[in-house]
């Protein structure tokens, strides 16, 4: 049939129907509210909202010790960063490939992990794991203190005190800024796989074709640099601290679940409850490459035609004239 799914030739999970983007670009309160809630809020959206909100009561530095650099105050941000990656990109891998709860249920790709000498340390993991640790850590601390500081010395072109002067505008900022870092990934992935950028350092996040969950911070200095640079936006809009902690973890931990390799991580199996977790939009990009760079909230993709709906149709439309046709 000419709409069929693209087969994975290693057999392993993939949607019944074609990939679409949401309907709410065809105006509709009911079909945007159910979206929005049912989507886009949850799961994912609340539980970075209630980590934010957690963080910033219990786990931030006072904002008048931010006012100077300080490792007392930085080395705080840096070790809670450093627990949340490790914590959460260790426990979906546990779960998932060490003692494999839910087997090959879900699992977009059935190969194990790579090995041998095509990675540092001969270990696919291993060398996911440095890049996460040495790389994207320090850097994502680096972007946080640095607007910390702004925000404690009123460098910041706008900040917000308190949510209470503006509660709409506090809370509606939480559903703005996933769109502002979708768009901002959209653009910096689109660059990133220019050649001569994909040569330098794109190429390390890529070499991951079988993804897991330490895959999705895997990547050269420089991508993770231009990766966070998303958080620059916080110079120029108005929003509080809470937001940056919001942002920050958000796009860190997204980056992780996200590259599980699984569709669905199974909470109960008896009564059939599971959470969302590796797009199959995405796992397609780290297949094919020259695809889905974005998300399916906002349609860049298509409106750039990159947009890969796990058709035999779209995969011939898109890769007709490239050479490495799969």
């Amino acid at each position: 049939m000419e709409n069929d799914i693209f087969v994975n030739s290693n057999k392993g999970w993939q949607p019944k129907e074609k990939l679409q983007f949401p309907s709410i670009f065809i105006w509709s309160p009911k079909k945007f509210l159910n979206w929005l809630i049912s989507e886009y809020i949850w799961p994912w959206n609340i539980f970075y909202f209630l980590l934010a909100l957690l963080t910033y009561n219990f786990f931030q530095p006072n904002i008048a010790d931010m006012k100077t650099f300080s490792l007392d105050w930085v080395s705080i941000i840096f070790l809670r960063n450093l627990f949340l990656v490790v914590f959460f990109a260790s426990f979906w891998h546990l779960r998932l490939y060490t003692f494999k709860k839910q087997k090959d249920k879900y699992k977009y790709n059935l190969k194990p992990l790579g090995k041998g000498k095509t990675w540092n340390f001969r270990s696919q993991t291993r060398e996911n794991i440095f890049w996460c640790v040495f790389s994207a850590v320090p850097i994502m601390t680096a972007y946080e203190a640095l607007l910390m500081w702004s925000y404690s010395n009123d460098y910041l072109f706008f900040s917000i005190s308190s949510w209470y002067n503006n509660p709409f505008y506090f809370c509606i900022m939480f559903i703005v800024i996933p769109i502002w870092h979708n768009f901002h990934f959209f653009v910096i992935h689109r660059i990133s796989h220019i050649k001569i950028c994909y040569k330098i350092f794109h190429y390390i996040h890529h070499k991951n074709v079988n993804t897991a969950p330490w895959s999705g911070l895997s990547m050269h200095p420089i991508e993770h640099i231009l990766f966070y640079s998303s958080l620059l936006i916080h110079f120029i809009i108005p929003t509080h601290i809470i937001h940056i902690i919001y942002q920050s973890q958000r796009a860190s931990l997204m980056s992780l679940y996200g590259h599980s390799g699984f569709a669905e991580l199974v909470v109960n199996e008896k009564a059939n409850i599971t959470v969302p977790h590796a797009t199959y939009y995405h796992y397609l990009h780290h297949r094919y490459f020259e695809c889905n760079y974005g998300d399916l909230s906002v349609p860049f993709d298509k409106w750039f035609g990159s947009f890969h709906d796990g058709t035999k149709e779209m995969h011939e439309k898109i890769f007709r004239k490239k050479n490495n046709v799969i």
